[in-house]
C-alpha cells in the first residue's frame, strides 16, 4: 500500500490454519525489503486505514494485559508495547487522525459490520468500546517514557491496583518451585549415579578377585574418565575388556608408562597382546593412558606393578 504521502507499507494477513500457509507467510516476510514498514493486519486490509484493525489490535493488547491476572511465568512486554507501537504506526501511516479523534468515534464505527459484536445490542457494543477506549487512553498516557517498566503501571490501571505485585509474587514462587524441582531431579540423578558407581565398584572387585569371569556393566563414562580395569590371571595381565598381555610385555610397557607419569614426553608405542595383535598408544593425559577404546588410569597400572614387584 501507499499512503497519501506516497510512502509505502506492506499489509500482511497473518492468520493461518495450516503449516503450508505459515510457510507461505514466511516466504512473503523474507521477500519484503529490509527496513520496510510492515503491519500484520489479519483480514483487515485497507488502503485508507481501517478502524477494524485498530479495534482488533486493542483487543489483543487487552488480552495480553489481562493475562497478568493469572500468569505464573514472565510475560513478554512486546505483547503490550510492541502491539501498541504497531497500532500507532498504522494510524500515523494512514493519516487516520489523532488518537483523541478516534476516541470520539461511536461504537458502531469501531466495530463496523464484520466484528463479532456487530449484531449484538448497542449497549453491549458501547460497553466493549468503552473498555477498549479506556485501555487506549491509558496506553497513550504512558507512551512518552517508552520504557518497559511502565507496563507495571498499565497493568495496575487496567486490571486494578496490586495486580502487578501479585503477578511478580507468582512468578517468583514459580521460579523458586522450578529451582526446587530441578534440585530434586539433580539429587535423584546424583543418588542413582552413586548407586551405579557403588554397584560397579563391587563388580570390579569381584572380577579382580576372579569371582566372575567377565566384567559386564552398563555405565556412561566421559572421555576424561578411565573405563578399563586390570587384573592378574594365569600369569598374564588381563583388561576388563578381555585383552591379555604377557608379563614380559607388560613390564616393558610399565617402564614406558612411568616415564610418561614422571613428565617425560609422550611417544606412540604398540602393545602386543597374547594373540599377536598390536594396540596403539593414542595418548597419555591426566595420568590416563588411551589405547584404542581402552582408557586406563595410572593408579590401576601402578597397582598391578606393585603386586608384581615392579614398583
Amino acid at each position: 500500500m501507499r499512503n497519501k504521502r506516497g510512502e509505502k507499507a506492506y499489509l500482511i494477513n497473518d492468520g493461518y490454519y495450516s503449516s503450508t500457509t505459515s510457510k507461505h507467510q514466511y516466504y512473503i516476510r523474507e521477500a519484503i525489503p529490509t527496513g520496510s514498514k510492515v503491519f500484520s493486519v489479519g483480514y483487515n486490509m485497507s488502503n485508507t486505514g481501517n478502524m477494524a484493525f485498530v479495534t482488533s489490535r486493542l483487543e489483543s493488547i487487552k488480552d495480553a494485559i489481562e493475562k497478568y491476572k493469572k500468569a505464573r511465568t514472565e510475560l513478554p512486554y512486546q505483547n503490550v508495547w510492541g502491539a501498541f507501537k504497531n497500532l500507532m504506526g498504522y494510524i500515523e501511516f494512514f493519516d487516520m487522525g489523532t488518537p483523541q479523534r478516534l476516541l470520539k468515534k461511536s461504537a458502531n464505527e469501531w466495530f463496523g459490520n464484520n466484528h463479532e459484536l456487530s449484531l449484538k445490542s448497542d449497549k453491549i457494543k458501547r460497553e466493549h468500546a468503552r473498555e477498549l477506549k479506556r485501555i487506549f487512553q491509558i496506553l497513550l498516557n504512558h507512551q512518552a517514557p517508552e520504557v518497559l517498566g511502565a507496563v507495571n503501571v498499565i497493568v495496575d490501571e487496567v486490571c486494578g491496583e496490586g495486580t502487578w505485585a501479585k503477578y511478580t509474587i507468582r512468578c517468583q514462587r514459580w521460579t523458586e518451585g522450578c529451582e526446587k524441582r530441578e534440585a530434586i531431579v539433580l539429587e535423584k540423578a546424583r543418588k542413582e549415579e552413586e548407586a551405579r558407581n557403588k554397584t560397579l565398584e563391587e563388580w570390579i572387585q569381584m572380577w579382580k578377585h576372579g569371582e566372575i569371569s567377565q566384567l559386564s556393566y552398563y555405565c556412561r563414562f566421559e572421555n576424561d574418565q578411565p573405563n578399563v580395569w586390570l587384573r592378574i590371571k594365569n600369569g598374564k595381565i588381563e583388561t576388563s575388556k578381555g585383552i591379555k598381555v604377557e608379563l614380559t610385555e607388560a613390564e616393558r610397557l610399565w617402564r614406558l608408562i612411568k616415564v610418561f607419569h614422571n613428565g617425560g614426553q609422550f611417544q606412540h608405542d604398540l602393545a602386543l597382546d597374547v594373540t599377536g595383535h598390536r594396540w596403539a598408544f593414542n595418548r597419555y593425559e591426566n595420568d590416563i593412558l588411551t589405547a584404542g577404546c581402552h582408557r586406563i588410569a595410572y593408579s590401576e597400572m601402578e597397582s598391578i606393578a606393585k603386586q608384581l614387584g615392579w614398583a
